[in-house]
């Protein structure tokens, strides 16, 4: 089964797109190189990497403008990558290594419930398959998925010599967001510190890459931002593959959200490998080929290959319906018969609505609940008033 996730920090100088696996392997040749690709590396060859099944001939590996041979690859298999070409189909690619988390490892006792539990920019994580060179406060690169309740599932820990800086990485759904304070957090216990000046139009619900100085000498773990970049796969400008997780499906199939970043389109001529369109729930791992139609962007194909064994994504999706009231423009929420429904960056509005023209409209909504909160994925202005609540 193949892993997925992203966040730029190594940039690899490609030599070509195509060519089959000069070790001997399976690996097929592609054909029609994605403007995009984003996966994991399933292994190291001596020309490259083999990301999606594909290998791709990689010149050079580039951490923060420093040149490192292809050899530095070796071992990092499950590490989360990108693949780019911006402009045309001929010609090289650049690709970037992309981890979830980039800081010092702190071993954390284990319990019988965790017992290999560690923190990373004070982010607490389990691996179960952490290697004894990995020691405490050596600087690890850590690939993960998103998981119900926007917690994270580690797909590969790895140690490496730090030679560029003391800057840490982190990515995570931006929520507590207070404008006034300049502060966010990360997951739960994450405080990212921002410049209001630099860094605008930052709204809870946005997926974000943060990279700054991590301080947690009071046990208080923050990181005070440098650049913040918001990912929402809006880098796709043309066709794309990308792994990853489902976070959300709509009820009538025809849309759903990856890795908390964005909503894909399903359509009529979207095909399904694997599995079929009653397969797409929350917690399915997938592979999606799609392109980008004016903005929005069109699944082509779906491959399914796995679900994660998390139990808590049916149990954390909600519908309900009704009048909208008690409404809060400033806090972005409002009530359905008591109950408050909140709106984020990732919620969309259907046939024209907004959420100033939806207060005391009959509208349907659907969601999931992440963080003890019924996040809005879906909202759509209803005309019958068939009062129903799920």
């Amino acid at each position: 089964m193949k892993r997925y996730a992203m966040l730029p920090l190594f940039s690899l100088a490609m030599v070509g797109c195509g060519g089959g696996s000069s070790d001997g392997g399976e690996t097929t040749s592609p054909s029609a190189t994605p403007f995009a690709v984003e996966g994991t590396i399933e292994r190291v060859t001596n020309n490259g990497v083999v990301v999606n099944g594909k290998e791709y001939p990689v010149d050079a590996v580039n951490y923060q403008g420093q040149s490192e041979p292809v050899s530095f690859l070796v071992g990092k298999e499950n590490l989360k990558v990108r693949l780019g070409n911006d402009n045309s189909r001929r010609g090289g690619m650049h690709v970037e290594l992309d981890p979830t988390f980039t800081g010092q490892i702190i071993f954390a006792p284990g319990t019988p419930e965790k017992p290999h539990r560690f923190l990373v920019n004070g982010v607490e994580l389990e691996f179960d398959r952490l290697t004894s060179n990995i020691k405490d406060g050596d600087w690890v690169m850590v690939s993960a998925l998103p998981t119900a309740n926007a917690g994270y599932k580690v797909l590969s820990v790895i140690e490496f010599t730090n030679t560029f800086g003391e800057l840490a990485e982190a990515e995570g759904r931006i929520n507590e967001l207070n404008i006034n304070n300049g502060t966010f957090k990360i997951g739960q216990s994450l405080l990212v510190r921002f410049d209001v000046n630099k860094f605008r139009n930052l709204r809870n619900g946005m997926w974000v890459e943060v990279m700054g100085a991590f301080n947690d000498s009071e046990h208080s773990p923050e990181l005070t931002a440098e650049s913040i970049t918001h990912e929402d796969y809006s880098h796709i400008t043309h066709d794309g593959e990308i792994e990853g997780i489902v976070t959300w499906v709509a009820k009538n199939k025809k849309s759903f959200e990856l890795n908390y970043r964005a909503q894909i389109k399903v359509n009529g001529a979207t095909e399904f490998d694997d599995g079929n369109k009653n397969d797409l729930v929350p917690g399915a791992w997938v592979e999606v080929e799609l392109r980008n139609n004016q903005n929005k962007l069109i699944a082509e194909e779906i491959e399914f290959e796995g679900r994660d064994d998390n139990d808590d994504w049916d149990a954390l999706e909600f519908e309900i319906e009704g009048y909208v009231d008690d409404y809060d423009n400033i806090e972005k929420t409002f009530t359905i018969n008591g109950k408050t429904v909140y709106t984020d960056a990732r919620t969309e509005f259907e046939d024209g609505a907004n959420f100033d023209n939806i207060y005391q409209e009959y509208v349907e909504v659907e969601g999931m609940w992440i963080d003890g909160k019924r996040l809005a994925r879906s909202i759509e202005v209803e005309d019958d008033n068939d009062d129903q609540d799920d």
